[in-house]
């Protein structure tokens, strides 16, 4: 008997509660990482490792962290599920393994256009790009004010017509004078 008054109970409708307060934000901001996708990352990485015979160091922990970012290191590019804007790890120095340290997460693009370039190397590759492109700039700002000159010949300078010695002047005192 006292199990039915219970559930009845139960059932009766309750005083007015406070309203539910939302989930705190951030946890829709960071989305978490599974355990299975670090593991499956982690076991891919150290696949590639052991095809190419590079050392491999890479914790668990390391590679969450790499999955959480949420920008590549090199460009600052958002990651995107696929294509090439796509999240890659990289070694930041590829005569070095899959080491703490060395790898970063980047886009499948740069990661492509890296290739087996040193930080170094790609820094210079930069450098002497940005001074080209600089170069080219200018030339560009410059050739238009060439073109603008060779359009427009020199005026060819009029004379005034002279008429019977008759000269005329501002000051009321010439003019008196001339007349």
């Amino acid at each position: 008997m006292e199990e039915k008054e219970s559930k009845a109970r139960a059932r009766k409708p309750k005083a007015a509660k406070e309203p539910q307060k939302p989930a705190p934000a951030a946890k829709e901001s960071k989305p978490s990482i599974s355990d299975i996708e670090v593991a499956k990352k982690l076991i891919n990485i150290y696949q590639s490792a052991q095809d190419r015979k590079l050392q491999f160091n890479l914790s668990f922990e390391y590679v969450k962290k790499m999955l959480e970012y949420k920008t590549c290191y090199y460009t600052g590019k958002a990651f995107t599920e696929d294509g090439p804007h796509a999240r890659s790890f990289d070694r930041v120095d590829s005569d070095k393994g899959y080491i703490e340290g060395n790898v970063v997460a980047c886009t499948i693009e740069i990661n492509g256009k890296k290739s087996n370039l040193s930080f170094e190397e790609i820094s210079c590759l930069y450098h002497k790009l940005a001074a080209k492109k600089e170069k080219a700039a200018k030339k560009e700002q410059e050739q238009p004010k060439k073109e603008e000159a060779k359009k427009e010949p020199a005026a060819p300078i009029k004379e005034e017509p002279k008429t019977d010695d008759f000269t005329f002047s501002l000051d009321e005192e010439e003019n008196k004078e001339s007349a």
